[in-house]
């Protein structure tokens, strides 16, 4: 309790420190919302594009009023909206490509922010927390503008959540029940200048495009699913914002930084040991989609030909023949034995009653699969025998059933070899 008190608690008694957090709790709701359908519709680069905009919007509206949150909000919502249309109109009227015209007017418009800022020698400190953001710094009124903006935020997504779910997956559709997808975007484009303008104080303009792409991405790895997306986007930034923040705090780093670079370890993290998606699941489904594969290519073999070699160099000949290391091919018997598939018997590897069921699907597999890309003209019929070597193995009882009736149940392959029948047909 005591180290709870210490790192957790203690830190909350300073006004500063209270209006960090709660600001911090906006930016990752608010850049979690629009980061996933930024993220959905292959927009990351306009994401980066419109926050590095926004800079000569807030330097004109700091010249204009001062350090005025509503002032600075005005600006950086018309620079945004501006680089938005400004890259539309290049990519309509000329042959110039999207991710170009991006380039062009994004570097363009934070050339005439830093431009602009160049120019108040005496106020670009005061400026530079606009750059980097600097959580621990907010005012009140940024507390509000904040709240404000975060709440538009949320109520836009629950109330146009049809219209931003049919034009980030099917325009066709949105343009055949009457949505405007250019409204829609433009809408879009608009809530993410707000987002946008929301994290300027936390993280800045040059981070701010972390917090609206990585949280949305380490969840996309996490689910498929919009609502849950959303949700766990929300959520992932906001512990991102707060862990960030109180590492700020305890350790003096740069507010902006921290709260990025938690975001990044948490989809590092995700990105590795994701229960679905992630790199170490994926692994341990090769390891053991080859495993399967080659007990199964051992009792192919042993169903074919061992009774014809000599069992003393069995493991030899399979080795050369499947590819294999004489180890694994010995750990993947030893394995079928425990199974209850392979047996020997008088010195000789046999398949048990099991092993020959398991021999027959496989042959039925095979040379079911042979027919129908002969019929169907799918390979030639030179290459049908690698293609069903690889098909084999995926294909599912109900597959191959399918696959059976619609050729009409054949009794041969294309070979002439006879096409062993399913189990429930013997």
């Amino acid at each position: 309790m005591e180290i709870f008190a210490k790192y957790f608690t203690e830190p909350l008694q300073y006004e500063f420190i209270q209006r960090a957090l709660l600001a911090s709790l906006m930016v990752g709701v608010s850049c979690g919302l629009i980061g996933t359908y930024i993220m959905l519709r292959r927009l990351s680069l306009i994401g980066d594009a419109l926050a590095h905009a926004v800079l000569p919007g807030v330097v004109i509206g700091f010249m204009v009023a001062g350090k005025n949150p509503l002032t600075l909000f005005i600006g950086a919502m018309a620079a945004g909206l501006l680089t938005s249309i400004l890259i539309s109109f290049v990519e309509r009227n000329s042959k110039i490509k999207e991710d170009t015209s991006i380039g062009i007017i994004f570097t363009g418009a934070f050339a005439l922010g830093i431009l602009l800022v160049s120019q108040l020698k005496q106020v670009h400190i005061d400026l530079s927390s606009y750059l980097f953001g600097d959580v621990l710094g907010v005012s009140d009124p940024d507390i509000i503008l904040s709240s404000i903006i975060t709440l538009f935020i949320v109520l836009s997504v629950i109330l146009f959540y049809k219209q931003l779910l049919v034009t980030s997956f099917d325009p066709t559709l949105a343009h055949i029940i009457g949505i405007s997808a250019s409204l829609v975007h433009y809408f879009l484009m608009t809530l993410l200048s707000m987002s946008i303008v929301a994290g300027l104080q936390s993280v800045g303009v040059i981070l701010i495009i972390a917090m609206l792409i990585t949280p949305p991405a380490t969840a996309f790895l996490l689910t498929d699913k919009l609502k849950k997306l959303l949700m766990l986007s929300c959520v992932l930034g906001v512990i991102s914002s707060v862990l960030g923040l109180y590492l700020s705090y305890h350790f003096n780093f740069a507010s902006g930084a921290s709260i990025v670079l938690v975001s990044v370890f948490f989809f590092l993290l995700t990105l590795v040991f994701s229960p679905k998606e992630g790199l170490l699941i994926k692994k341990l489904k090769r390891n053991r989609n080859s495993r399967i594969n080659l007990n199964e290519d051992i009792i192919k073999f042993i169903n074919k030909e061992a009774a014809e070699i000599n069992n003393s160099n069995v493991f030899e000949i399979l080795s050369i023949r499947l590819g294999i290391s004489e180890s694994k091919i010995k750990s993947s018997v030893k394995e079928l034995m425990r199974n209850g598939i392979l047996t020997m018997t008088n010195g000789a590897f046999e398949l048990t009653g099991k092993g020959k069921q398991e021999a027959d699907r496989l042959v039925r597999s095979h040379r079911l699969w042979e027919t129908y890309i002969t019929q169907k003209q799918i390979e030639d019929r030179e290459f049908i025998h690698e293609d069903a070597e690889k098909f084999e193995h995926i294909l599912t009882d109900d597959i191959i059933e399918e696959i059976d009736e619609e050729l009409g149940r054949p009794e041969t392959d294309p070979h002439g070899s006879p096409i062993p029948k399913a189990r429930k047909d013997n």
